[in-house]
């Protein structure tokens, strides 16, 4: 502290003689500039910190308008951080050894006073309190970390831990924690291990961090991260986080980065089987087209038709395959605008399975609960329906009919369409609406595995719902439920479709 540096004390002391004396003591060093607001009583000091800055108080026991620790108390309360120097009689010395635990910086017995032991209190008094200040920070600080941080002993019981290590482990009440043992939050299979590598770390380096499984008081397993140092004169201090959404996010990444390794080796496949699908009916249309050509005057105009039935086949199949790679990309590119139309579905069902029953595989049609007129895009519905009732008839074999049943409910409506074909294996069901992914019973089936992709895609555009049951060799059983205000909300929204 320089000639320039003034310090503001606050002297309250109700003897003259005894506020003289201590002012000349001040006076008596250069080294320090001072500045003494002397007042007799408490409540004129009280006053006096209300309006003005001060370094430290001096203050007296015993005054007209307080006495004893009570002086002390509402010093205490009036400046909570301001450095406090009593100054008491002999006889009160114990009063002011309290006074000290009780929040004074120290204490000056009267007539046992001299300039170094006053200049020396009074520096004292303000860099403890400074100290103290700091360290109320910290302790502040550690205690609202979001960050779990405990300290633990030699034999690892804690002594104290914050509010956020307990909550990490569950407890309500920091306390609870409290000379407890660090192993209580661990399997005993992994107690050992995990402090002898906690142990060794900490004599090699004095400090160890690590990615552990450690249980919450309910008995929960979670994920954490620990940070552990040794302290200067034993025991340790812990820093615990919590890193289960981490974990969770990395999972989630290595899960996605999967599912792309398996997705680009399907679009491998999906290349493979298209140029087989495109080949097939190619491989068709070109012998029917050459054995037209040259023996189509020769025969008869049933067996030419024959022929050209399987170019038309050929050329159908290979349209259809178009398509459908068509409509996935076009919907995996953007969400399709829907454009509602008011539709009678009862007629509009009856109507497609014409087009789509066989002899050998009958669609049989039935229609529940109150039918009603719904606004619908019959452009999805329909790519919807054909896609779910061509499974079934070429999955059934010769397994015989198909039901589709359309059901009404207030809320909603659902198309349920039956099998008793060869059935999805259980290890394929999680996976059927994966683009190009094809059931690994499908043996020779021709198919390219994007069907169902595009279907679920055109379902949640209408924010409906597709579910799936099957069992092999025992059929499927496929629902569509589409919500019937959303279909009229759309209607409203697009009004003039």
């Amino acid at each position: 502290m320089t000639k320039n540096d003034s310090l503001q004390i606050l002297l309250i002391e109700d003897s003259l003689e005894d506020a003289d004396i201590l002012q000349e003591f001040l006076e008596n060093t250069d080294r320090t500039s001072w500045k003494v607001t002397v007042v007799e009583k408490l409540r004129i000091a009280l006053e006096k910190l209300r309006c003005h800055s001060f370094n430290v108080i001096l203050s007296d026991l015993s005054l007209p308008d307080a006495h004893g620790l009570e002086t002390i108390a509402q010093l205490h309360t009036a400046a909570p951080t301001l450095p406090i120097i009593v100054l008491t009689s002999l006889k009160d010395e114990a009063i002011a050894l309290e006074a000290v635990r009780q929040g004074a910086q120290d204490y000056l017995v009267k007539g046992q006073i001299n300039t170094h032991a006053l200049i020396r209190s009074i520096h004292y008094a303000i860099e403890r309190s400074r100290m103290q200040q700091i360290m109320h920070q910290q302790s502040v600080a550690i205690a609202v970390s979001s960050e779990g941080i405990a300290i633990l002993d030699a034999q690892w019981n804690y002594v104290y831990v914050n509010e956020a290590y307990s909550k990490i482990y569950g407890y309500k009440d920091s306390s609870l924690l409290l000379q407890t043992n660090w192993k209580i939050h661990y399997h005993p299979n992994q107690q050992a291990g995990l402090r002898g590598e906690i142990e060794q770390s900490l004599q090699q380096r004095k400090f160890w961090r690590g990615e552990t499984v450690g249980y919450k008081c309910n008995s929960q397993p979670f994920d954490q991260e620990l940070s552990i140092s040794l302290l200067p004169h034993g025991g340790t201090v812990c820093i615990l986080r919590d890193i289960s959404d981490r974990k969770r996010a990395e999972a989630a990444m290595q899960q996605a980065l999967q599912q792309a390794r398996e997705l680009h080796q399907l679009k491998s496949e999906f290349i493979t089987m298209v140029s087989h699908e495109f080949r097939t009916p190619l491989s068709v249309i070109l012998v029917a087209t050459e054995t037209l050509k040259r023996y189509a005057h020769q025969w008869t105009p049933e067996k030419n038709q024959i022929r050209y039935n399987r170019i038309i086949a050929g050329v159908q199949r290979m349209t259809e395959l178009l398509n459908d790679m068509l409509v996935m990309n076009s919907s995996g590119a953007h969400q399709a605008k829907l454009n509602p139309v008011p539709l009678n579905l009862e007629k509009f069902c009856q109507e497609l399975i014409a087009t789509l029953t066989t002899s050998e595989h009958p669609i049989i049609f039935e229609s529940q609960g109150n039918s009603q007129q719904i606004y619908l895009d019959p452009t999805v519905l329909e790519l919807i329906l054909t896609h779910l009732l061509s499974n079934a008839i070429k999955y059934s074999l010769d397994s015989g009919k198909v039901m589709f049943d359309l059901i009404f409910a207030p809320e909603h409506v659902t198309f349920s369409i039956q099998d008793w074909g060869i059935g999805i294996p259980l290890e394929d069901q999680d996976k059927l609406f994966i683009p190009f992914y094809r059931g690994s019973n499908v043996g020779n089936l021709p198919g390219t595995g994007i069907g169902l992709a595009i279907v679920k895609q055109f379902v949640e555009e209408c924010q409906g719902v597709i579910n799936v049951t099957s069992q092999m060799n025992q059929g499927t059983l496929i629902r569509v439920t589409l919500p019937i205000a959303l279909v009229e909300q759309i209607h409203d929204q697009n009004p003039g479709n």
